[in-house]
């Protein structure tokens, strides 16, 4: 995992207050792949009910404010690395 790709998950860690392993980020290559991901986390752990649409906002605020990456730009299938260009 590249900087970037690490400092998004502690981003999500702190934003959503949950743990993100790792071994369980490691196969996450897509903004929709992450999203669902948040949610099935938050969800699991907090007994709530969110939606992979929910947590888009954030994630899409996130993107764009600290690593200049258009909101236009990020589909559910952007891949982090390759077309987002994280390190």
């Amino acid at each position: 995992m590249g900087l970037d790709t690490v400092e998004i998950v502690l981003w999500a860690e702190e934003k959503f207050g949950v743990e993100m392993p790792d071994e369980e980020v490691t196969n996450i290559y897509t903004v929709g792949e992450f999203a669902n991901y948040i949610a099935s986390k938050v969800n699991a752990e907090k007994g709530t009910n969110i939606s992979f649409k929910e947590v888009m906002p954030d994630l899409l605020d996130v993107l764009e404010s600290d690593y200049s990456v258009p909101r236009h730009k990020v589909t559910l299938d952007s891949r982090f690395v390759q077309d987002l260009g994280f390190g």
